[in-house]
């Protein structure tokens, strides 16, 4: 062995192969992709040069103590050994934030925080050890740790040691990133497979949604198609028999009864029809000029047999200067309807019911519809989806299932519907639609 690393040309070819390692784990990192196989290439330069023990590289963690990042040793000493007598040199290293150096073939005069650390080579069968630490930024980052049987053999490291140990522990440390990265790589490619089985799922569950809502469609229309000629022939002949035939008191209360039933579910089939129609996006505007205030009057007027049976008043104020509009008058009639509709159903005998229009500017216009009936303890939870789940006492009524329909109808039309219990009694929904609707919708 030559004596102590002082030459120039052997500085020189430490340096040399202390370079190549680092380019090569820059420009082939499969070479060197984890801290123990960079830790074993620097290594066994410092091992084969010096035949030293083995070389401990310890970085700083996350708590800011020094902890074991690789470690790379001739066959001939245990691990455990090794990591023992490094752990106990890391300590000291973090306690005197110098180089820690333990030689058993001299005295212990003069050597720094050797208390303890000799016993602790002395039972590993070592002779030597330096420990070096890295500092960057004043703050301790890492340590280099060699260990030797040979304290001549180390003595004559300690040059390269020193040298060496900053590229050594740098490149370990960039090695460490090199697999977190991959790792965290995994892991989204991992997260990104588990999101495609998902998205395949969802888009295959989304196609059995749409396959069951059309044959919901096609159900509700064969059920319509079936059901609304027998029903208009039942409500045809009623009314012909309550106009035209002279019936007993008993006969005409049970046609009265059969006429009650069929229009109930003759307007219950209307609003499933209508709402399986909404939910598949088959409704269309027809957009036309006509007057608010007669549409108005019109609708009152269709409900009137439905408040004579209650006996309702419904009071409709005629408007002289309301300009007219452009919208859906099919749909606004349905919307007013409904509305019309659910205040009757709220209402007792000898109460009324008030429809009035307002128009804030000439942008838009309001739809006022008043009841004197129970207040609500939540007007918002009227336009809730439909529980079908819900016991019978607290299922919807078509009453209810109308105001959601009507509701939809004005998404539609651009407008808004806001429903609020009255100062004294009863209920007030006001609808708020555009004069003209949006250019855009």
């Amino acid at each position: 062995m030559s004596g102590r690393l002082d030459s120039g040309s052997e500085l020189k070819t430490l340096d040399s192969e202390i370079v190549d390692l680092l380019y090569a784990q820059t420009l082939s990192p499969d070479s060197m992709s984890t801290p123990t196989s960079v830790c074993k290439a620097f290594s066994e330069i410092l091992l084969k040069r010096w035949e030293l023990c083995c070389i401990l590289i310890y970085l700083r963690g996350p708590d800011g103590h020094l902890r074991e990042s690789a470690m790379h040793l001739s066959p001939h000493l245990d691990s455990s050994v090794a990591h023992d007598a490094g752990v106990a040199f890391a300590v000291a290293i973090e306690r005197a934030r110098d180089e820690v150096q333990v030689w058993l073939d001299e005295d212990t005069a003069g050597q720094n925080f050797s208390n303890g650390l000799r016993e602790r080579l002395m039972d590993a069968g070592l002779r030597a050890c330096v420990a070096t630490p890295i500092h960057a930024s004043g703050q301790l980052v890492g340590a280099l740790v060699a260990l030797s049987a040979f304290p001549e053999r180390m003595r004559a490291a300690l040059g390269g040691l020193r040298f060496a140990a900053a590229p050594i522990v740098i490149a370990v440390g960039i090695a460490e990133r090199c697999v977190a990265m991959h790792d965290q790589r995994q892991r989204i490619e991992h997260l990104v497979e588990e999101l495609q089985q998902h998205s395949g799922a969802l888009e295959e569950a989304n196609s059995e949604l749409q396959r069951v809502g059309h044959y919901r469609s096609l159900f509700l229309a064969r059920m319509s198609h079936e059901l609304r000629t027998p029903l208009t022939s039942m409500l045809g002949f009623t009314e012909i028999m309550l106009d035209q035939e002279k019936l007993t008191d008993a006969q005409r209360r049970f046609c009265e009864k059969i006429q009650a039933a069929g229009m109930q579910l003759q307007a219950s089939l209307n609003q499933l029809v209508d709402l399986s129609r909404l939910e598949a996006g088959h409704t269309e505007l027809f957009l036309h000029e006509f007057s608010l205030s007669e549409t108005l009057r019109e609708s009152c007027a269709a409900v009137a047999r439905l408040a004579q049976k209650q006996e309702v008043e419904i009071d409709c104020p005629p408007l002289h200067d309301i300009p007219s509009i452009v919208s859906d008058e099919g749909k606004l009639r349905q919307v007013l309807y409904n509305f019309l509709a659910h205040a009757i159903s709220r209402s007792r005998a000898g109460q009324k019911i008030i429809g009035r229009v307002e128009c804030p500017d000439k942008s838009r216009f309001q739809i006022i519809i008043e009841d004197e009936g129970e207040p609500l303890r939540d007007p918002a939870q009227v336009f809730k989806p439909i529980d079908l789940k819900a016991p019978s006492g607290e299922a919807a009524s078509m009453n209810e299932l109308g105001l959601v329909i009507a509701r939809r109808l004005i998404d539609m039309l651009g407008g808004s519907v806001h429903l609020e219990n009255r100062d004294t009694r009863g209920l007030s929904a006001t609808i708020e639609l555009p004069s003209r609707p949006p250019e855009k919708r």
